[in-house]
């Protein structure tokens, strides 16, 4: 079953949207009285079963430069309503990359995924890398920030303790705590910057046409080697003029026109 998230609106980056408001002549709190009511009123639409007029209002949203998990999320699910799974898978998965480990966003990706037409088998992942990615996903970006800074913090005083300490074990115990506190502050400044990365860097797309063929190069006349078909993820690994190189999750790649896919 579909769910649509019906909380307060939380904007990921305020200051963008602000920062057009005010160059516009509107104040902070307007913007944020016109965004509000936007996601108010999509809402409604949403439980009224007027998804066209919900898909207007959060897309509405977007285009003054708001954006959210929960917005992507309920703009989501108003495409799926509609049978524009290609766009329901686009915007859950953009909602995915802003709160990784959402069961709400799981579950409605998966849902809007078993509808699509292309089931391409995906290359296992190193564990690592797997523990590594859920371990990034725990927690925002400022919050990752926070961390690193209390941890910090912390170390700080524990190498204080260490100069200050006039007991060989005390100073011994502060060092030790010192340097591991310091580890992990730096582990979480590296989770943040590639956690940043992540969000940022759009590496992933997906597939918006209902057919397109990927080719052996950047060029009309050249062979094509797969077919795909609309709601497929694909990871894009290099850009010449409108062609995009992607590679699917069996690890083949292609190019294919630049208009075929939205990128994450």
């Amino acid at each position: 079953m579909i769910r649509s998230r019906m909380k307060k609106f939380k904007t990921f980056r305020i200051h963008f949207a602000v920062c057009i408001f005010t160059l516009a002549g509107f104040s902070p709190l307007l913007a944020a009285e016109v965004t509000d009511s936007l996601f108010a009123r999509g809402n409604e639409y949403y439980l009224q079963r007027q998804y066209a007029m919900a898909e207007q209002c959060y897309t509405r949203i977007l285009q003054l430069g708001f954006e959210s998990a929960d917005l992507y999320f309920n703009l989501g699910n108003s495409l799926y309503k509609q049978d524009k799974i290609a766009g329901a898978v686009l915007y859950y998965e953009k909602a995915w990359v802003l709160k990784p480990g959402d069961d709400d966003i799981k579950e409605n990706l998966a849902l809007a995924n078993a509808r699509i037409i292309d089931k391409i088998d995906a290359i296992p992942e190193f564990f690592l890398k797997r523990w590594v990615d859920r371990l990034r996903g725990l927690f925002a970006p400022d919050s990752w920030a926070v961390i690193s800074i209390v941890l910090f913090m912390f170390s700080l005083t524990g190498f204080l303790l260490y100069f200050l300490g006039f007991q060989n074990s005390i100073r011994r115990l502060a060092f030790t705590t010192g340097i591991v506190l310091l580890c992990l502050s730096a582990i979480s400044v590296t989770l943040m910057l590639t956690r940043i990365r992540s969000i940022v860097k759009h590496e992933n797309a997906i597939i918006m046409s209902p057919t397109v063929n990927a080719r052996s190069s950047p060029d009309e006349q050249s062979t094509n080697v797969f077919v795909l078909h609309e709601g497929t993820k694909v990871s894009i690994t290099d850009s010449v003029q409108h062609w995009k190189e992607i590679r699917i999750a069996n690890g083949n790649t292609g190019w294919i026109p630049r208009e075929s896919l939205r990128e994450i």
